[in-house]
């Protein structure tokens, strides 16, 4: 083996183990998942795939936070924020 494929190899075994440690903390907050919604504390069902779909999740990676909203919730949470006039997280921050 000479040395350009020496390099070559050692770049995709670093690249693999970065994304390999990316997915793991992904998964790790997997499990800080909560069973039901924070607001009006409905229950959620995380193997149920019409619910996984329909409720929203926010995640704070920094602060290991989960938080699952139900539908009814996020809407109406939506709508006062619009009422106030201001702009949810998500549009703030790719302005």
């Amino acid at each position: 083996m000479n040395r350009e494929q020496r390099r070559r190899r050692k770049k995709i075994i670093k690249k693999s183990k970065t994304k390999a440690t990316e997915l793991n903390q992904k998964l790790g907050l997997f499990n800080l998942l909560p069973s039901e919604c924070m607001i009006c504390q409905q229950s959620f069902d995380k193997t149920n795939k019409e619910m996984v779909k329909t409720w929203n999740v926010v995640v704070r990676e920094k602060e290991q936070v989960v938080r699952v909203y139900c539908p009814t919730c996020w809407n109406k949470a939506q709508s006062i924020l619009g009422e106030l006039g201001i702009e949810p997280n998500e549009k703030q921050n790719r302005q």
